[in-house]
């Protein structure tokens, strides 16, 4: 009677088959929207870690540098350009705008960069094309006409030499960067930051950040608080401005999913337990017949729960792996963390089986007797007896 729990399943196929294609949905469900979540907290940092500032710089009252869009009073700014915490040419003016423009006839979301060649604020490199042309004077001159050039990331398909247009202004595709995109796959288009401010501001000769890197003596924490203090200024650490950006970007607008994905948790649990619960219900009988030839309620407990865990196994395994196969096919960046997804397979697995032990608990306490009472329909039980304890069926 050792494999009886496993003759029980076969003759069950069908339902066994259906639950755990069920957990399967539920846990790579639950790992996508972590996923989701963890590609955006990625995405999130990409660009803020790349330009090597330490020290982000915005209006004030702005909530910080990606929080709103308030240009800076040039009067603010003067004091930074001279500043003797900071390393030599590395306070850089910077436009970091949302922008809709329109890309093979097709108005899409996107970021504009603009910022001073050879300053902070853009790629370090390009793997493919190359760099757009740079302005040689910070104001607007007739003599110094600026090629409307862009670089953006290779994710974003675009040939060099395509156009795109922002408002009623074109910029040519020059160049291709790799892994710089923003939130949910918003691309970045960087530019020079006159180009910039030609397409988004109307040549208005203005930046809405300031970004700069301290000298290694310092520390940043407290050069911006002394900024902050000093100054009708924002000033804050890359720390913080990262924190900024995930609370603002990420956390916040992504409570719901935290709060679906708890649900899918209850749903995978209530599933298991249900379906246990009716399947225990229609084996009564056989408990019953089980008990009357003196099976212990520790003996039914170990036959039900068996089955559970062997659904919640073989549920949460394939959902694992479909998670996996759906984030490479999905459209967005979605990071599924190995370690997390382990935490997630336990807690899921714990779910299962202790909803399942809570319907076996309800089923062992059938009386032994309700096999042998004469309103049963003892055929339908012989029937099921005689194929769970067939000589075929049967190690003793």
């Amino acid at each position: 009677m050792k494999t009886l729990f496993l003759k029980d399943m076969r003759y069950r196929q069908a339902r066994v088959v259906l639950t755990a294609i069920g957990i399967t949905v539920l846990i790579s469900l639950i790992l996508l929207l972590g996923g989701i979540m963890n590609g955006m907290r990625i995405q999130a940092q990409q660009y803020v870690k790349s330009t090597g500032a330490d020290i982000w710089i915005s209006a004030e009252g702005s909530g910080g540098a990606f929080i709103g869009f308030s240009l800076l009073i040039e009067e603010n700014m003067a004091p930074l350009n001279s500043g003797k915490d900071f390393e030599k040419d590395t306070v850089s003016p910077l436009i970091f705008a949302q922008a809709q423009p329109k890309i093979r006839g097709k108005n899409t979301k996107a970021i504009v960069v603009g910022y001073k060649a050879g300053k902070l604020g853009g790629p370090k490199n390009v793997v493919g094309g190359r760099m757009f042309q740079s302005s040689e004077f910070d104001d607007y001159r007739p003599e110094d006409p600026i090629p409307h050039e862009v670089v953006v990331d290779e994710k974003m398909g675009l040939e060099i030499g395509e156009q795109i247009t922002i408002g009623t202004e074109t910029v040519k595709v020059v160049g291709k960067t790799s892994s710089l995109m923003f939130v949910l796959d918003t691309p970045l288009l960087f530019m020079d930051i006159r180009v910039a401010q030609q397409v988004l501001l109307g040549n208005y000769p203005r930046v809405n950040m300031m970004i700069a890197k301290t000298k290694a003596h310092q520390k940043p924490e407290e050069v911006a608080a002394n900024l902050d203090a000093r100054y009708a200024i924002e000033a804050r650490t890359v720390t913080q401005t990262l924190k900024d950006i995930i609370g603002y970007y990420v956390d916040e607008p992504m409570k719901a999913v935290q709060f679906l994905r708890v649900m899918l948790w209850l749903a995978a649990g209530l599933l298991v337990g249900m379906i246990t619960y009716v399947t225990m219900l229609e084996k009564t009988q056989e408990i019953g017949v089980l008990k009357a030839i003196g099976a212990s309620n520790g003996y039914v407990m170990a036959l039900l729960l068996k089955q559970v865990a062997i659904i919640s196994v073989v549920g949460v395994v394939m959902g694992f792996c479909l998670s996996y196969i759906f984030a490479a096919a999905a459209p967005i960046f979605v990071s599924i963390h190995l370690v997390e997804s382990i935490i997630v397979a336990i807690i899921s697995f714990i779910v299962c089986c202790g909803s399942g032990y809570l319907a076996a608990r309800k089923a062992i306490m059938v009386d032994p007797m309700i096999a042998f009472r004469g309103e049963i329909d003892t055929s339908t039980t012989r029937q099921n007896l005689d194929i769970a304890y067939s000589p075929a069926n049967t190690d003793v």
